[in-house]
Formats: structure tokens, C-alpha cells, sequence
């Protein structure tokens, strides 16, 4: 199987590491997906990474999606709990996780523009903290953010760490605090998050998968 990923992006970065989790093979294309040369429309008519070619069968893209495939079609291990209660906690953890993603990848978008909405990126900004401020109350001092093993709500916080980390790098906090003078770096703000991102960073599939910028030679549109 080929994996289309791009190197920061939290999204692909669930997939890989759920995939070596799972003992899956597959191979790592990296693709920046504003460039002319991109495959992804070939793949996914939304244009966007991830997207999966599986060996036989069609594309499969969509990140939160992509993980509920993966778990139907490689059920075991699973990256659930196999208590119900317990699989909806992690279910919403994924979900916030992601909605902070999001948020943050509108205010890298937004940080582009000649003429930035102050209102606009004063609102992504409340996301992001508001979504960080409740990880970290719910990851507290905790192994795994839910049930006794590492599973899918410890994917998804370990890939948003991960790319508030390539905020951080590429030097996005004092723009930041333009629009929102009490942010910070998440490692600063938040301690349950830096100690838990701390047990788990030399984890196999954590370390392989360390997101890293890449070069945008083209105009992003």
C-alpha cells in the first residue's frame, strides 16, 4: 500500500502512525499538495492528503475516516478500548484534536493574506487554546489519555502536539499574539501535555513519524 502524506501534516501523521501500530506495511509518498505537480486529484477529489492506495480497491482519503477504515478492515490490534464508555472518550478526544488541527491550519492560511482579519484570527485563536486547555485537563498526569494502552485519542493528541511544535519552529507564536496576547507555545502553557508528549516521544511509531516543514516552492492557492 502507498500512503500519500505531506511531512507536517497532523492528519497523515494519525494514519502512519496507526499504521505501524497495527504492523501494517506501507510505503510514504510525500507530496505538498499546492504544488502542479501533486497526484492528489488524481486520488481524491477533494484534493487533500492523506489518501491510501491500497494494494487492490480504491483510494481511501480522509483522515478521520481513513482510521475508521483501517480499524474494520486491520482490526487487530485495535486502537480503541474495547469498552464502549471508554471508546466514545476516545472518540471525542480524536474529535477535538482535530477541530484544533483545523483551526490551526486556518490561522496558518490566514497569516498569508496581505490584509489579515483580525476578528477572524482572534476566533481560531480561542479554538486552538480552548481545545489545548481541554486536553490538558483531560490528559492530567495519565499514561494513556484514556483506558490502560496506547490507542487512538494518544494518536491524535501526540499528531496536534506535533504540529504545534512546527508552529513553533517556523516562528508563528508573536504573530499569534497579536490577535491573542495571553498565547503561547503549547509546551509553556500547557504541563499535563509537555509531560505526557514527554513519556511518548521515543515511542517507535511516534519518533518515525516526527513532523518536519517542507519547502513551499509554489504560490499556496
Amino acid at each position: 500500500m502507498i500512503l500519500i502524506s505531506a511531512t507536517p501534516s497532523p492528519f497523515a501523521r494519525k494514519v502512519r502512525i496507526s499504521m505501524i501500530e497495527k504492523g501494517i506495511p506501507f510505503t510514504v509518498q510525500n507530496e505538498v499538495p499546492w504544488h502542479a505537480d501533486t497526484k492528489t486529484r488524481l486520488y481524491n477529489p477533494l484534493e487533500q492528503l492523506p489518501i491510501l492506495i491500497p494494494d487492490d480497491g480504491d483510494p481511501v482519503f480522509e483522515s478521520t475516516y481513513l482510521m475508521e477504515w483501517l480499524e474494520h478492515q486491520y482490526p487487530e490490534p485495535s486502537m480503541l478500548p474495547a469498552d464502549r464508555t471508554l471508546a466514545m472518550e476516545a472518540k471525542l478526544v480524536h474529535t477535538i484534536a482535530e477541530g484544533v488541527a483545523d483551526a490551526t491550519v486556518l490561522l496558518f492560511w490566514e497569516m498569508q493574506r496581505e490584509h489579515i482579519s483580525a476578528e477572524w484570527a482572534s476566533r481560531q485563536l480561542r479554538k486552538v487554546k480552548g481545545g489545548l486547555t481541554d486536553l490538558d485537563r483531560r490528559v492530567g498526569d495519565r499514561e494513556f489519555v484514556v483506558g490502560d494502552r496506547f490507542g487512538l485519542a494518544d494518536i491524535a493528541v501526540i499528531a496536534l502536539l506535533g504540529m504545534q511544535d512546527t508552529v513553533i519552529e517556523s516562528q508563528l507564536i508573536p504573530a499569534w499574539q497579536t490577535y491573542a496576547p495571553d498565547m503561547d507555545a503549547w509546551n509553556v502553557l500547557y504541563p499535563n501535555l509537555k509531560r505526557f508528549e514527554a513519556r511518548h516521544r521515543d515511542r517507535p511509531s511516534v519518533k518515525e513519524t516526527a513532523p518536519f516543514m517542507f519547502d513551499l516552492a509554489e504560490k499556496i492557492v
